[in-house]
Order: C-alpha cells, then structure tokens, then sequence
C-alpha cells in the first residue's frame, strides 16, 4: 500500500494571494454568470425562434450548464470568507449565487464542509460518511449528489429555526448562521419565481433551466469524485488536483482541490498560482498520485475501483451525513 506524507508545505503564501479583491471578486463573478447567461439566452432565443434547430442548439446546454455549477463554487468560495474582507457579505453573495443552483442551500452545505476540511477523509469527515457508500459509476452521478443536496437542504432548514444551534467549531456566530439560513431558503423561493416570470415570454426557458440543473447536478457529482476518490493502495490521500487548461477555465481554478486543502483561504482563481510554486520548491516529488494531467483522464475516478477517500477496509456501517 503506498502511503503518501502528510506533511504540510512550507511554502507561505504571500500575502497578495490570501487577500480578497473586490475587483478580482467582481471579475469572477461576472465570468461565472456570463458563462451561465450567453449559452442559455443563445439557446432559449435560437429555439424560440427555430425550434427545429435544437439538434444544433442544444450543446450549448454545455457551457450553460458549467456555469451554472461555478454558481455553487462561488458559494463555497463565499463562505470560505473569499469573496469579501466582510465575513457576513462573502457569505450573503454566496447564499445569492449559488440558490440560482435549485434545491441546493450553501449555508447547510458550509456546516459539514467546515468539518470536512477538519476531518478530510476520515469517519469524523461527513464527505466522507456519505460518499463512500456509493461504490458504482450510475449511483455516484446520479444519486450521491441528490442525497447531499436534499441533507444540505433539511440542515438549513434546521438552521433557520429560532433558537437552532450549531454542532461543532464554526467561524461564525449561531445569530449569523441562523440569518443566512433565512435568506438562504428565501433565495431558494426567489430564483425560481423569477425563472417562471421569465417564461412567460420565452416558455422555452423551463426546459432548458432543467436541463442546466441537470448537468450541473451531474458535474457536481462527478467533481467530488475527481477530487477525493484513489486507488485503494494509496492510503491517506489528502486530495487531487486536476491540473490540465480546460479545467482550469470551467472549474475557475476549484479544480486545484489539493492547494485547496492545503491553503483555504486563497481563493480559487489563484490556486493555479500557487500550484505553480509548490511545484517550483519540489513538494510534489513522490506526490504524483495526487495530480491528474488530463481532462477527460479525471472522468475514472467515478469508476468503482476508486473508493471515495482511499480504501475501503474496516469501515463502520454508513451513517447518515451529519451523524
């Protein structure tokens, strides 16, 4: 069994890459939407117009469908506090972006993943309670995802309530956490309303938002995969970055999930950066296990024989994500 050192980099980010730009926040923002917004409108016009020209129109589900995952990235990046100096509004913008992802609520979603960076692939990590019952290619992209997203959604749920506490060390009082599970669920309410007002006059939009949701359903799903399943000889993995250009551009930089792990606080645009410098000081030597080159080579690792977190052995019975 190969087992991979666990120490941390001593490289110390400069300064420049931990603090948050409001223009390299506005920037990426507006990339993430217009990446979601160009493809859709193109394909809501073109078939309102041609509707016999969908066999043509179609693919451009695609980068409709990208851009609607960076949404949820965006979400996560906010509630890592990297979209704002101001703790509360990185969080706010995170709640608004990513409820255009339906059914999914970032703010029940940050309560396990700040475990998750705290306990990474091990029984205490909820990723890890839940993801790894799921062992077959149809199960881990179809199922794993909905399961995740109905508990982050009971979670916030649960958050809204007055008087609701939180479980575990996190970065924010419980009176926050309480309000932006409120705005959160309110959100969830508010972008699809505005999705059916839309539809009115482009009725080809309802569609077509399904079939977005769909496939950032599916490349959520997937993502978390390429990012924490192995081989089962390799023990202990920290996390996988995928280092090829075509990831870089749909995943805005989220697909480096290693430096991620290893520095939190550097949003995901400059992750590329500092994946760069590890590689210069020579902290990826005996580490190649946990880079992937290639851009459709990370699809394998939704495959069986890559167990979510490394081997399987001596596991306890699933429990449910939280637990």
């Amino acid at each position: 069994m190969t087992q991979l050192a666990l120490d941390k980099p001593t490289l110390r980010p400069d300064r420049s890459l931990l603090k948050p730009s409001a223009l390299e926040t506005t920037w990426v923002v507006g990339y993430a939407l217009l990446l979601f917004a160009v493809p859709l409108a193109v394909l809501v016009e073109t078939l309102s117009l041609l509707p016999q020209a969908w066999p043509l129109a179609l693919p451009l589900l695609l980068p409709a469908g990208y851009g609607l995952f960076l949404q949820g990235i965006l979400g996560h990046e906010g509630f890592h506090f990297n979209l704002s100096e101001n703790r509360l509004y990185s969080c706010m913008l995170a709640v608004l972006l990513s409820s255009m992802l339906t059914g999914f609520c970032v703010t029940g979603y940050f309560v396990d993943h700040w475990q998750h960076h705290r306990h990474n692939g091990s029984p205490k990590d909820p990723d890890w309670r839940l993801l790894r019952r799921y062992r077959l290619a149809v199960t881990r992209l179809l199922v794993s995802r909905l399961h995740a997203t109905a508990w982050y959604l009971l979670q916030t749920v649960r958050l809204a309530l007055p008087g609701a506490k939180v479980e575990g060390t996190l970065p924010l009082p419980d009176k926050q956490i309480r309000l932006l599970a409120r705005v959160n669920l309110a959100c969830q309410l508010l972008w699809p309303a505005l999705w059916l007002a839309l539809a009115t006059k482009w009725p080809v939009l309802l569609p077509a938002m399904a079939g977005c949701l769909l496939l950032a359903l599916l490349i959520s799903a997937l993502n978390a995969y390429q990012e924490h399943a192995f081989e089962a000889c390799v023990d202990r993995p920290v996390a996988r970055s995928r280092t090829a250009w075509l990831s870089t551009l749909l995943h805005l930089g989220s697909n480096y999930h290693l430096e991620h792990h290893l520095y939190p606080r550097v949003p995901c645009w400059r992750l590329p950066r500092l994946h760069r410098q590890l590689l210069a000081s020579g902290w990826y030597e005996g580490r190649q296990a946990l880079l992937e080159p290639r851009f459709f080579g990370a699809l394998r690792y939704c495959k069986a024989r890559f167990p979510y977190a490394g081997a399987w052995q001596a596991m306890p019975p699933p429990g449910r994500p939280g637990q």
